[in-house]
């Protein structure tokens, strides 16, 4: 029998103990040697997946221990143990989703503010889900984990794709569409990355910045410079986007903005939602469809 998805924790760490770095692969082979598992164990399937269920478990689990600052990504696909997880590791605690808590990593992953479930973060309400409940709480999950790997991905990027896909998400949340206008991308003119229009006719401009930071927070001097730029152009509408985050000063800067001066942030968090909700470098995996009685159907006249 496969054990259960956080189990496969302590094999992935113990193939890392030796500080090298490994991959799904290595993991997916220590599980098989520790757990002792059979040919027919490692041949069960997920339903509704062409996916082994030791392939799918491992994934998961580390997904879990990453969120959790306990293994680091080195390279697309590889990992290293951190000292917190050589640590957990020698210590030979139980990981379980209640003893990754204690990491605040782990805990804004699973509950990012825009991800929270239908029925909150009591852990005996979420095991006592009703079935409807459990499938969204499931795929919250799965968006929270994905909204992390899509991060990681863009600010791997050159800051040349990243304006770039600055241009991609306004247009594909409608802006700029339908023939009417063309985007124009700026190179380093007065700080303004791109400039995309609101309506068909292309007559109302939206003016946007882009930061692809890995570390730090955008502050009130970088805000404050955009807003001054805005407020010289014949537009003064701004969406300010960042891999990272605002500072508290900056987002109070907001506050102060002349009337006829509209500035939207979106931090990297937000980013990454975005590009999911509106099919951005994503695509669709599996769809599952729930049904209902059609009670029309068996009314007699």
């Amino acid at each position: 029998m496969v054990p259960f998805f956080l189990d496969f924790a302590r094999p992935i760490l113990h193939s890392l103990i030796d500080g090298k770095t490994a991959g799904l692969q290595q993991f997916i082979e220590q599980a098989i040697a520790d757990f002792h598992l059979t040919e027919e164990d490692c041949a069960e399937m997920i339903k509704s997946q062409k996916k082994t269920q030791v392939n799918d478990r491992t994934s998961w689990a580390v997904t879990y221990l990453y969120q959790a600052g306990l293994i680091e990504r080195v390279s697309r696909g590889h990992y290293k143990i951190t000292e917190e997880g050589r640590k957990v590791y020698l210590s030979g605690d139980e990981i379980t989703k209640e003893f990754l808590t204690k990491y605040k990593s782990f805990v804004d992953f699973q509950q990012r503010e825009s991800k929270k479930d239908v029925i909150g973060d009591n852990p005996n309400q979420r095991n006592n889900a009703t079935p409807s409940e459990a499938i969204e709480i499931a795929v919250n999950e799965i968006n929270s984990s994905l909204v992390s790997e899509l991060l990681e991905l863009v600010k791997s990027q050159s800051p040349q794709f990243f304006e770039q896909l600055v241009v991609d998400l306004l247009r594909k949340m409608g802006y700029g569409q339908n023939g009417f206008t063309e985007v124009t991308r700026y190179t380093k003119d007065e700080g303004i990355d791109g400039i995309i229009t609101e309506d068909k006719l292309g007559l109302n401009k939206v003016y946007l910045q882009a930061k692809r930071w890995n570390n730090g927070t955008v502050g009130r001097k970088d805000v404050t410079s955009f807003i001054g730029t805005l407020m010289s152009k014949s537009s003064k509408k701004g969406v300010f986007i960042t891999t990272s985050s605002f500072s508290k000063e900056a987002t109070d800067s907001l506050t102060h903005l002349p009337s006829d001066v509209s500035v939207v942030f979106i931090d990297g968090i937000r980013l990454a939602e975005y590009m999911i909700e509106f099919n951005l470098g994503v695509t669709v995996k599996k769809t599952y469809e729930v049904k209902r009685i059609d009670s029309d159907y068996f009314e007699e006249n």
